[in-house]
């Protein structure tokens, strides 16, 4: 079976290197290692399993895919007068975490994740 070489940009091809330097391993590994997640990640979110993430503020999110979400009904698209509100109590917030919590709200009640 003949080899398959992804083509890499520039970009790319440095952030392999520098991977590749970081983890001592070669440079095959660490695309071999990136298209592993990349197919986990994909398949995850195709079959509509739930993935938890940790947010920047340090919360655990389930992550699905938006599609699965709103055939079973659990998405829910917040209303204009709904993310106002999320955003005045942004606008007030003094803490970081509380901020980050917010910001995060508002986006996936706008997106109805």
């Amino acid at each position: 079976m003949p080899r398959v070489q992804p083509v890499l940009t520039d970009a790319e091809t440095a952030l392999v290197d520098q991977m590749a330097a970081l983890t001592r391993s070669k440079r095959t590994d660490v695309v071999k290692n990136a298209l592993a997640v990349y197919h986990w990640f994909v398949r995850q979110a195709i079959t509509g399993a739930r993935v938890v993430a940790r947010s920047p503020a340090g919360e655990e999110t389930a992550l699905e895919t938006p599609e699965l979400a709103n055939l079973e009904g659990r998405g829910h698209a917040l209303s204009s007068r709904e993310l106002g509100l999320l955003a005045k109590k942004l606008a007030g917030a003094r803490d970081p975490l509380e901020a980050a919590r917010l910001k995060e709200r508002i986006a996936r009640g706008f997106y109805g994740i």
